[in-house]
């Protein structure tokens, strides 16, 4: 069963096919020159020849090279020249569906999520979209809406689009979405698995018509569902509403997973359009904030709502902070300090165990920036699904249009570095404290797991401190049980413990407890088989323990992997030499 989870560790996949440019558009040559076959009107009414798609493809090139603060910083040159070649050669066999296609193709191997050509309705493509409303829950792609005709799906998992099983669309369609890490693809590919035309150009259906679905209904029965599309502009009323909640929009007779229920909404789903607003829970010492763009309202600036909310953490007794940001996209990164301000003024509140903070594959932009801030200047401990921006991000992108067809991109102008440098900043997400995952069973009953899991929080030690108190009391063995049972929780799925397990072998080496360090490191090349930096203290710990040969071993295993780790280099010369 193909789940959220599976679909988040497959991060080297994503980068693999990224940098593939033609993996599914093998079309056949030879169309005329004068112009490209049906459907090939832009949004101008006007059909393009050949000709004009060069001109567009030249400019589009330049463009993004005048454009882009660092267009190279992910992928090479070449692949970008080599890409752009292939599409120019190609063009006369491609409809104008597909050419576009390609270019966000293309444009998505540039690797960050403000660099777009969105494929989405609504994005000046002429697109379409089917009625249906898709997402990735912890369980697998779901049917959380649908036409009123097609309701039996809703609640059911997706399991085949087209020709290909789920497992084949999601791997092609991967590649076109723009996107600082795997979050951000697992945010967008249900839209581009809702468009008609982005699943025909990668030969996942036959038509632009329409999409078929094969459902696995919550009876266990298979449904094939069969979704016909409907002009973008019914789309483009859909603004940008969380896509994991119904939109008030009712154009058409969509039905969702949670209509007709005797159950009221969960509150994170109450009012997802409001920018801002906050609620005591019944127990009276949870205050909740759910922040919902980095903007101002028309009647209210964000600064003067959280002078509003902070005058109330002032005068009423507190347990617990809440600041949601699962649906927040960004907006104006200076909107965010006055709620930085607040929280680090008040030590009541910006402690462990009462500060938290909800993310999820959504919270992007300056919302990642405001996520980067709490982390390096608060107590905060964070609550849900890693965050579709990284730590340090490109940004602030602007409009690129192609003369002749008129497809636009936005191409990041800006590099914002609010974490550490980013030779040390390699992560390419803020991962939760606390992870809490969305299952289908939560959704359709109402449930919130994120809040679930803040209100039953129980402070714990870190884990180094845990694992050196089971060295104190039981040894090795001790330590070895307390760390599998750790990391055997769901609730660390995303805690960090390379470098708090490295830093315990050194600490224990410090104290010359060799075979402790030994032990320590040892379990770390256990959990992190792909990391040259645990080999490499792995090596220390031989080397301290005076074991030259399993010492060497380790230092080059992490040259093996990476042949440009300085200290195995270093230390394996200078043992050799000996």
């Amino acid at each position: 069963m193909t789940g959220l989870s599976s679909v988040v560790r497959r991060g080297q996949r994503i980068d693999r096919f990224v940098h593939l440019t033609i993996a599914f558009a093998v079309l056949a040559l030879g169309q005329p020159e004068a112009a490209l076959p049906q459907a090939q009107e832009a949004e101008t009414g006007r059909s393009l020849t050949v000709e004009q798609w060069r001109e567009d493809l030249h400019s589009y090139a330049a463009q993004m090279r005048a454009t882009h603060i660092d267009l190279f910083n992910k992928m090479s040159e070449e692949e970008f020249n080599a890409a752009l070649a292939d599409l120019e050669q190609r063009l006369p066999g491609l409809e104008r569906h597909e050419i576009i296609v390609e270019l966000a193709r293309i444009t998505s191997m540039v690797g960050d999520g403000h660099t777009a050509l969105w494929l989405t309705p609504n994005s000046h493509n002429g697109f379409n979209q089917v009625p249906i409303l898709l997402y990735w829950l912890e369980d697998g792609l779901y049917v959380l809406g649908a036409e009123r005709q097609h309701a039996a799906a809703i609640g059911g998992r997706v399991v085949h689009i087209g020709h290909v099983d789920i497992d084949e669309a999601w791997t092609r369609v991967a590649p076109l979405v723009p996107r600082d890490n795997e979050m951000g693809v697992l945010a967008l590919s249900p839209r581009y698995l809702e468009i008609p035309e982005v699943l025909q150009a990668l030969r996942i259906t036959d038509s632009i018509d329409g999409v078929t679905y094969v459902v696995e209904t919550p009876a266990g029965e298979r449904l094939e569902v069969r979704v016909e599309a409907i002009p973008d502009q019914w789309f483009s009323n859909l603004g940008t509403r969380p896509y994991v909640v119904p939109s008030p929009v009712d154009r058409i007779a969509m039905v969702y997973g949670r209509g007709g229920t005797d159950r009221p909404l969960p509150m994170y789903m109450s009012d997802p359009g409001n920018l801002f607003w906050h609620r005591w829970l019944d127990d009276s010492t949870t205050l909740y904030v759910q922040l919902n763009g980095i903007r101002n309202k028309d009647e209210e600036r964000m600064e003067e709502f959280f002078e509003r909310v902070f005058s109330e953490v002032d005068t009423r007794p507190i347990d617990r902070f809440v600041i949601d940001l699962r649906f927040n996209g960004g907006g104006d990164n200076f909107n965010n300090y006055p709620l930085i301000r607040g929280i680090v003024k008040r030590h009541h509140i910006d402690q462990n165990g009462k500060l938290f903070v909800i993310t999820s594959r959504h919270t992007f932009s300056a919302a990642g920036h405001l996520v980067t801030y709490l982390e390096r200047n608060t107590e905060a401990l964070f609550v849900g699904e890693p965050t579709g921006a990284s730590p340090n991000h490109y940004g602030d992108a602007e409009l690129i249009e192609l003369p002749n067809s008129g497809v636009r991109a936005r191409v990041s102008a800006l590099y914002w570095q609010n974490s550490l440098p980013s030779r040390f900043e390699t992560r390419d997400w803020t991962p939760p404290d606390i992870s809490a995952p969305l299952s289908i069973d939560d959704y359709l009953a109402g449930r919130d797991p994120a809040l679930e899991a803040i209100l039953a929080h129980e402070p714990e030690p870190p884990i180094t401190e845990q694992l050196l108190a089971a060295f104190e009391d039981g040894g090795v063995e001790a330590a070895k049980s307390v760390y599998r049972e750790f990391t055997a929780n769901p609730i660390h799925e995303y805690v960090d413990v390379e470098m708090p397990l490295n830093n315990l072998g050194y600490q224990l080496l410090d104290q010359d407890q060799v075979d402790e360090a030994v032990a320590v490191f040892e379990l770390n090349v256990e959990a992190h088989p792909w990391s040259a930096n645990v080999y490499d203290s792995l090596g220390d710990g031989y080397r301290a323990a005076g074991d030259r040969d399993a010492a060497i071993a380790a230092y080059r295993k992490a040259l093996e992997l990476d042949p440009n780790f300085g200290p195995s280099r270093e230390n394996l010369a200078d043992l050799l030499e000996r």
